[in-house]
This record gives C-alpha cells, structure tokens and sequence, in this order.
C-alpha cells in the first residue's frame, strides 16, 4: 500500500519542484508513481518525482 494513501480524504498542500503550489484532497485509486489530488471539481494527477513536499492541514506537519 502506497504510505500517501493514510491521508486520503485530507486536504493537504503539495510543493511542486517547479516551485507551484497545489492544495487539495488526497483521493482516487493510486496509480504507480505518483496520486491524485481534487481541488473543487478538478483531478489532478501528481508524480513523486515532482514533489518537495505534502503538508497536511489537519495534522499540521509535513507528511512527505
């Protein structure tokens, strides 16, 4: 199981390396590589690769 699954359902915040910052809820089925967040009723597929960092705002730590 992938350790990004145990916040799905949590909004969280994700730091991309390109600098952008993407806030959502952590949902969907994980795909290989990567998970997807939904902001309103956007998808958004995020790869590991292009991750910093996720910090969660319920638990108010980072995560990854």
């Amino acid at each position: 199981m992938n350790p990004m699954m145990r916040y799905r359902g949590e909004p969280v915040e994700v730091r991309m390396r390109d600098g952008r910052v993407v806030r959502g809820v952590i949902g969907g089925d994980p795909p290989p590589g990567g998970f997807f967040l939904v902001s309103g009723f956007r998808r958004r597929f995020v790869p590991f690769a292009a991750v910093i960092f996720v910090f969660s705002f319920r638990f108010r730590r980072r995560i990854f």
